[in-house]
Formats: structure tokens, C-alpha cells, sequence
């Protein structure tokens, strides 16, 4: 067994169990631990364990945020993405909201920091083509 074998494996489980129960992933992930134990490699074994610890994940996607932080960058973008106004208002409006997101990624449990951060590429995005429009007018 080497990473890449066992790396396959797992991009294999995870397709096969979209919406199995929490035993059947539970199950899988045992037994993929068992076969990544095996890679003689240390740093490899290493990234194999990661990599099946990953599974559940893999499989379920990641969760949804819950704290307050997220809820409000959720609310956020759709703030950016429905204002009103001239277009240099609704850069303005947008880049605001992007420190905002920022702000609040800085400030969110570190299981959904990341994903708040993310959320400012979409604003990033909107104030792109906010820009370009702005230029052809």
C-alpha cells in the first residue's frame, strides 16, 4: 500500500457512500486507517491518516456554519449583491462589506473562520465587475 493507492481508495469510498449512516462511514474510516498504518513511509502514513480522517467530511461536505459570525457574512453578501444605488455606490458598498466579512472571519470559531473568508470571493467578484462596468461607462 502507498499514498496513492490508498488516496484512490478514499476518493472511491466517498463516491459510493453519498448518504450512508454515520456506522457505515465510521466502518470505512477504520478500515482505511488499517491500510494507510501499513505505508512504510513515515511522512506518507502521515498524510494517509489525514487524508482518511478526512472522509466523513469528503462525504457530507463541510457543515454549515452556526456561530453568529457566519450568520451575519451570510447576511452580508447578500447585502453586496442586492444594493442599490450608482455603480461607484455599490463598490463602495460592496468593499465595505468585504472588511466587514473579514473582520468578522477574524473573529469566527476556527472551524468556520475559513469559510467566512471565502465568502469575500464572491464580493471580490462583484466589485470586479462593478469596476469593469464602471469603465465602459
Amino acid at each position: 500500500m502507498d499514498y496513492e493507492a490508498l488516496n484512490a481508495e478514499v476518493l472511491a469510498v466517498s463516491d459510493r457512500l453519498r448518504n450512508a449512516d454515520e456506522a457505515t462511514v465510521a466502518a470505512e474510516v477504520e478500515r482505511l486507517t488499517a491500510l494507510a498504518a501499513e505505508i512504510p513511509d513515515d511522512f506518507s502514513r502521515m498524510r494517509a491518516m489525514a487524508r482518511v480522517a478526512k472522509l466523513p467530511e469528503l462525504i457530507s461536505g463541510p457543515a454549515l456554519g452556526q456561530s453568529e459570525q457566519y450568520e451575519k457574512a451570510t447576511h452580508l453578501v447578500g447585502t453586496a449583491m442586492s444594493a442599490d444605488g450608482t455603480t461607484e455606490e455599490r463598490i463602495a458598498v460592496a468593499e465595505r462589506i468585504a472588511s466587514e466579512i473579514a473582520e468578522l472571519a477574524a473573529s469566527a470559531p476556527p472551524r468556520e473562520s475559513g469559510t467566512i473568508l471565502r465568502m469575500n470571493s464572491s464580493v471580490a467578484r462583484l466589485i470586479q465587475e462593478l469596476r469593469e462596468q464602471s469603465q465602459e461607462d
